[in-house]
């Protein structure tokens, strides 16, 4: 399978506080430095379960840009990049809590927010050398409108990265094969944040989704079932629980590489989706975002799961004969 993910590149600062993060004082910890962005994070994920891929996203003329350059050559990902002299690559800093959780997260993605629509016209023939793209809500409402249109009849899936960009997406469900987001953003999306004390159901919400032209979605809340749902209906698939979780970074990527991954080994949606899970434990009890242990052996179920119907069920059919997870925001 061949894979191009549009969206974000980051180099992210990732900081492990040895005690609780407070505001207003220093607070001890250890640094790292590595690749991130949602789409990055999904690219790497998927390069290590054995797809090849393609990464198009933009980078600045900075000492970052060669550092993100040199790291994802050397995990054999094409990079379609996208110079921009006019903003500086895109950087995340996260600071996390002794017990894996994120108190605090700043991004500077501007060079990613600022594209036009036209911005990766020039990788039109590389890209189209992929049977399913993945796009992030990093991207400008008129970038994911235009590669929606760009991509006929392919398969794409969308990643709705937070509650601030989900909204992006609103536009092109009909479009989706596959959407990935948690309750909340669910929820912008639908445009049902009203503020009530009660918070619909993810089945709810998943349903109101597919319902709005999505063929397929994966919706999570936590440590709640994540909930897939069709046209056929909902299914809620058990969310491991890691021993001890070392950060959330890159958990809900995990999920959507290792769901797209094991739907082209020929899996159904619900087995494929309960692959993506492992491979979010296994980011969650491990530094960064993409696990060093993340391969495929790791996340396949221990028994063949039965192929049938799957690709039939989320292949879209020829363009006009369609209809009209971790819970934290990721960059």
């Amino acid at each position: 399978m061949t894979v191009c993910c549009f969206g974000a590149i980051h180099l992210d600062t990732l900081v492990h506080a040895s005690r609780a993060i407070r505001p207003e004082t220093s607070t001890p910890g250890a640094f790292s430095t590595r690749p991130g962005g949602v789409a990055t994070n999904v690219a790497r994920g998927l390069a290590r379960l054995g797809s090849e891929v393609l990464l198009a996203g933009a980078l600045g003329n900075d000492p970052e840009a060669g550092v993100l350059r040199d790291w994802l050559a050397r995990e054999r990902i094409r990079l379609l990049e996208v110079r921009r002299e006019d903003a500086p690559t895109g950087r995340y800093i996260a600071l996390h809590d002794p017990d894996g959780s994120l108190p605090a997260a700043v991004v500077d993605a501007r060079i990613t927010d600022t594209l036009d629509a036209g911005a990766f016209c020039a990788d039109m023939a590389a890209a189209s050398s992929a049977s399913l793209w993945f796009l992030d809500a990093n991207l400008p409402e008129e970038v994911l409108d235009r590669l929606c249109t760009t991509a006929g009849s392919r398969r794409i899936a969308a990643d709705a990265v937070s509650r601030a960009k989900a909204g992006r997406l609103r536009p092109v469900l009909p479009r989706l094969d596959m959407l990935f987001c948690n309750r909340a953003e669910a929820q912008v999306i639908l445009g049902e944040e009203n503020g009530a004390r009660e918070l619909p159901g993810t089945r709810h919400l998943a349903t109101a989704l597919v319902r709005a032209g999505v063929r397929a979605c994966l919706v999570s809340d936590g440590g709640a079932d994540l909930v897939v749902a069709t046209a056929d209906g909902c299914v809620g698939i058990p969310v491991p629980q890691p021993e001890r979780i070392h950060d959330v970074t890159g958990a809900g990527d995990a999920l959507v590489a290792g769901t797209l991954r094991a739907i082209e080994t020929g899996l159904d949606l619900p087995s494929a989706a309960a692959c993506g899970l492992r491979a979010a434990a296994l980011t969650l009890a491990s530094p960064g975002a993409v696990s060093d242990a993340l391969c495929w052996s790791a996340i396949a179920p221990p028994t063949p799961a039965s192929t049938a119907g799957a690709r039939r069920s989320y292949k879209p059919g020829p363009s006009g004969a369609r209809r009209t997870p971790a819970n934290g925001d990721r960059t």
